[in-house]
């Protein structure tokens, strides 16, 4: 992306003299090797941003003054939530990212009966703050200035109890379920995928019974971090900002 370099100061207000968070701070100082003087860019995740300058480039903090404001990329107007459950290594962080590139507004990490072993921790909050700070440096790379909300890692039945305004769709390795042209159109959608291992039959019984449209992405069996990819293009094409 062509301009200044972008970092993400939660609580950023006009005017102010705002401290970059230790990582983004980390990132300015010895990767782009940024020093005071430098004109920078910053947002506060929630669609402010603001032209700047660094004050102070130090091994202890970096300072930047915050001044005119800049005309923040548009968000795209369709409000996406995928939802899914932690992927094992790195996977989540991709997915996260790449989410987070295509314009979803909220990630909702969810526990199912096959979710694997080394995913079922995040329900005590063990990988929350890492993948806030993916979310956090994707939305600084592609030019947003709202950053993506990550809730906290549910349990299934949690997240079927949760009231959703829109299409929810749960996506289903098998091949069933309707194709992308029949899915009902709506401002907001609920994208449900599954681990790795696949849906156990009687999550998806339930699953169809609060209300989610079974749904599939071809004939062709995706990995968990393929499909969530996919099934977020597929909606922004239809839907959202990517279809012209």
């Amino acid at each position: 992306m062509s301009g200044p370099p972008r970092f993400h100061v939660p609580d950023a207000a006009p005017g102010a003299r705002v401290e970059l968070p230790e990582h983004t701070a980390h990132h300015a100082r010895e990767v782009l090797r940024l020093r005071a003087g430098a004109d920078v860019a910053i947002f506060d995740g929630v669609g402010g941003e603001w032209e700047a300058v660094l004050d102070e480039v130090s091994r202890t903090r970096v300072l930047a003054r915050l001044g005119h404001p800049r005309t923040a990329r548009p968000e795209p107007p369709l409000r996406i939530v995928l939802a899914l459950p932690p992927l094992k290594g790195d996977r989540m962080e991709l997915v996260i990212q790449k989410a987070t590139e295509l314009g979803v507004h909220e990630i909702w990490p969810v526990i199912t009966a096959r979710t694997d072993a080394a995913g079922r921790p995040a329900l005590a909050g063990s990988r929350q703050e890492r993948w806030e700070k993916v979310a956090s440096g994707a939305s600084e790379q592609c030019g947003r200035a709202v950053v993506p909300r990550i809730e906290s890692t549910a349990t299934l039945d949690r997240l079927l109890g949760q009231a959703f305004d829109g299409t929810r769709l749960v996506f289903l390795e098998d091949g069933s379920g309707t194709r992308p042209k029949d899915w009902p159109r709506s401002p907001k959608v609920l994208c449900l995928l599954g681990p790795a291992g696949g849906w156990d039959p009687r999550e998806v019984e339930r699953i169809r019974e609060a209300g989610f449209l079974p749904a599939h992405l071809g004939p062709r069996v995706l990995r968990a971090e393929t499909a969530a990819i996919v099934a977020l293009t597929v909606v922004q094409v239809l839907w959202g900002d990517l279809g012209g």
